[in-house]
């Protein structure tokens, strides 16, 4: 995107840790959801075959999902998600960033 050009490098920097950030923290939720059906299998609630099939399901949704959202086309994008359905707290990203970062985040209202 043309405004993303205008970023310093420490901008740059700050807008692709908070994608890195808003990635982990979404993609840790969805493990623990996987987590919970490796908890059914351990427990014997579920079968071997069950557990095999949320596996490939999860990489096939979710894993999928999180992965396209914050490591294909426009980062920026996901950043500014991130920060306007509080994914990522406005508290946690540089104030410099935050300013310039506003004006976009209207869109997601």
């Amino acid at each position: 995107m043309e405004w993303t050009r205008d970023l310093a490098k420490e901008q740059k920097r700050e807008l692709r840790r908070i994608v890195a950030l808003a990635y982990e923290r979404e993609l840790s939720a969805a493990l623990a959801t996987l987590e919970e059906q490796f908890r059914r299998w351990r427990a014997g609630e579920i079968g071997p075959h069950d557990l095999g099939e949320a596996i490939h399901g999860f990489h096939q949704g979710p894993n999928r999902t999180l992965w396209s959202r914050y490591n294909e086309g426009y980062g920026y994008l996901a950043a500014v998600a991130a920060v306007a359905t509080g994914i990522v707290a406005q508290h946690e990203a540089a104030a410099d960033l935050m300013e310039i970062l506003k004006p976009r985040l209207a869109a997601f209202e």
